[in-house]
């Protein structure tokens, strides 16, 4: 899979650059990440039908409503030296594993940046945590998570706290407002894999209505190289192959405590 990035403002996007890096704990397995240009999937091609590369196909199961997704492109691989030649091959970067890498630099839902209060009489909303939505407010009821839009036509989220506000997006306003009420909400769950010797990976299970931060997200996923699968009875999403080590940084910048699951 591959992120794209859009400025919105600069009417600009952007992709990441093709990556090779190893999933966590999956026995010599690597993912192919980031843009797949036409010249690149005819070189992976290419390496397929000449046998130098052992190619994986692996498809995120999605509700026949959602946009179909892409397929995730894994290899397998015996040593450390076999990903930096295929790497070179096809003009990717190969990098550690990112699952690691990228839990041991996620930032905390902190509120740093101050902002103006929502002009008065403007439309406001204030996300609701029971229902999970927001709801139409005629004006800031207590602290919270806000989503108004400015003049610009922009629509952004605020977090009111103690007399202040706060620029954040919705995924941090959801955590930071959800961490100062309650550190134990149980909304981010963890269960270990039943295998022998799989103790130490599982399934992060995060409910809906609390969404992971982007680049939280992004660790989740690059534990399997796969989307999460959607658990549409428990109303939660599911990331495979989280090492509890990934998954415990990611509730502790989240400012939650990591609960266990059934699921």
């Amino acid at each position: 899979m591959a992120y794209l990035d859009i400025d919105w403002s600069g009417r600009r996007w952007s992709a990441a650059p093709p990556v090779l890096t190893p999933l966590p704990k999956a026995q010599g397995l690597a993912v192919l990440t980031g843009s797949r240009t036409a010249a690149f999937d005819r070189r992976l091609d290419e390496l397929v039908q000449d046998e130098l590369v052992e190619l994986y196909r692996s498809s995120s199961e999605r509700p026949l409503r959602d946009i179909p997704l892409p397929d995730s492109l894994v290899v397998g691989f015996g040593e450390e030296g076999e990903l930096a030649e295929l790497a070179a091959d096809l003009g990717a970067v190969l990098a550690p594993c990112f699952a690691y890498q990228g839990a041991a630099i996620l930032p905390p839902s902190a509120l740093t940046e101050r902002t103006s209060a929502p002009e008065y009489g403007a439309p406001l909303e204030q996300y609701d945590f029971e229902y999970r939505r927001y709801l139409p407010v005629r004006h800031p009821q207590n602290d919270g998570l806000y989503r108004l839009k400015r003049r610009d036509s922009k629509r952004v989220c605020q977090v009111l706290r103690s007399g202040a506000w706060y620029e954040t997006t919705h995924e941090h306003g959801v955590y930071a407002v959800l961490g100062n009420r309650n550190s134990a909400a149980d909304v981010l769950r963890w269960i270990p894999e039943e295998a022998c010797g799989r103790e130490r990976i599982g399934a992060l299970f995060v409910d809906w209505g609390y969404p992971l931060p982007d680049l939280h997200r992004r660790v989740a996923a690059m534990c399997s190289g796969l989307a999460p699968r959607i658990n549409e009875g428990a109303q939660n999403l599911a990331y495979d192959n989280v090492p509890q080590v990934v998954a415990m940084k990611i509730a502790q910048s989240l400012g939650q405590a990591l609960g266990d699951s059934s699921e």
